[in-house]
């Protein structure tokens, strides 16, 4: 059940017209999209080597399923990558840094410790004794 002002709204949309992108290989004269051609394959990429879709880059129906099977060609050719590697604002993370940070004990005191020739094993590390032994009569 839609209101009076969604239905106004609604009609407002749809009579508005967009101005629809030109056509990138029409002007070029290109007819076959060839998966070799990697310097026309990047141009309906993403910096990140994804697809861009056809409202951005203005190719019809026909031409952007063609530009997708020449870059899948291309990927398995290894003539361009499936990603490409983004710097991002963070740095690696130092583990035993955060480690210490929660109240846990870092690295390199439990290598320590265990370098000790004389220091006890853990429980864990010790097999565990018969406890169902037979009663000795005394």
């Amino acid at each position: 059940m839609t209101s009076k002002k969604n239905k106004l709204r609604a009609a407002k949309l749809l009579q508005r017209r967009y101005k629809k992108k030109p056509n990138p290989l029409n002007p070029e004269g290109i007819v076959y999209i060839d998966y070799k051609d990697v310097n026309l394959l990047q141009r309906f990429m993403s910096d990140r080597s994804k697809m861009k879709a056809r409202r951005m880059t203005g190719a019809d129906v026909q031409q952007q399923r063609e530009i997708a099977t020449a870059v899948k060609n291309a990927r398995e050719m290894a003539l361009l990558p499936y990603t490409k590697r983004v710097a991002g604002l963070r740095g690696p993370r130092n583990r035993d840094d955060d480690r210490e940070e929660r109240g846990g004990v870092s690295r390199d005191v439990v290598e320590r410790y265990e370098n000790i020739p004389d220091a006890p094993t853990a429980v864990a590390d010790v097999a565990p004794e018969a406890t169902t032994s037979a009663p000795t009569e005394a």
